[in-house]
C-alpha cells in the first residue's frame, strides 16, 4: 500500500489472488452502497458489483493502462447499473404489451369462434388464459373476474366482497402475475401478433 492507502498498480496488474482479495475487501462494501443508489435493491447491487469483480479478474492481465483501480471499479459498477436499468425498462415494456394482448384476447373469447379470422393460436392462448384463471386461488379468481369480465371498479369489488380496497388491488396484481408467468411460453408469439396488429 502507498501512503494514500491506494493499492499500487503493480499489485493490481499482477494476477495475484492476494492482491485481488485486498482490492475486493477494500472496495466491495463501498461499491455495493454506490450501486444501491442506482438500483434501490441491495441484492441486485451485490450481483452487479460481483459481476464487475469477475470481469476484473478475467481481464486483469490486460489492464496495464488503468491509472486508478478505484476509478475503474466505480465506473464499471455505474455502467452495470445503467445497463441493468435499460434491461428492466425493456422488460417492462414487453410485459405491458403482453398484458394489452392478454386483455384483447380475453375480450375476443366472447366473439364467434366460427369466424375464419379467429386463429387456432388465439383459441389456444384463450384456453390457456381460462386454465390459468380457473387455477387461481378462489378470492383472487373472483376479484379478477369481477374486475376484468364484469368490469366492476375496485371500490365496487371491495364493497361486494367485504374486503379492503388494498386487498382487491393485491388480488388483481397477483392474478396478473400468474397470467404473466403462465403465458411466458407464448411471449415471442404474442410479440409477433402485436407487431402485426
Amino acid at each position: 500500500m502507498d501512503q494514500k492507502g491506494e493499492i499500487p498498480n503493480s499489485l493490481f496488474l499482477r494476477r495475484n489472488l492476494d492482491s485481488y482479495r485486498e482490492l475486493f475487501f477494500k472496495y466491495h462494501g463501498r461499491l455495493v452502497l454506490f450501486a444501491n443508489k442506482f438500483t434501490g435493491d441491495t441484492e441486485v447491487s451485490k450481483d452487479l458489483v460481483q459481476d464487475v469483480f469477475i470481469k476484473l479478474w478475467e481481464k486483469s492481465p490486460t489492464l496495464s493502462e488503468i491509472d486508478s483501480p478505484k476509478t475503474y471499479l466505480f465506473q464499471s459498477v455505474k455502467n452495470n447499473c445503467l445497463n441493468y436499468h435499460r434491461h428492466i425498462n425493456l422488460k417492462r415494456s414487453v410485459e405491458d404489451n403482453m398484458l394489452i394482448k392478454i386483455n384483447s384476447l380475453e375480450k375476443s373469447a366472447f366473439t364467434d369462434f366460427n369466424d375464419p379470422l379467429h386463429s387456432l393460436l388465439e383459441i389456444e392462448i384463450e384456453e390457456k388464459v381460462e386454465t390459468i384463471i380457473q387455477s387461481m386461488p378462489e378470492k383472487c379468481r373472483k376479484v379478477y373476474i369481477l374486475s376484468r369480465h364484469k368490469h366492476l371498479k375496485n371500490v365496487q369489488i371491495a364493497s361486494e366482497m367485504g374486503v379492503t380496497l388494498k386487498m382487491v388491488e393485491k388480488h388483481i396484481s397477483k392474478a396478473l402475475l400468474l397470467l404473466r408467468k403462465g403465458l411466458a411460453e407464448y411471449l415471442s408469439v404474442l410479440l409477433i401478433l402485436l407487431l402485426n396488429k
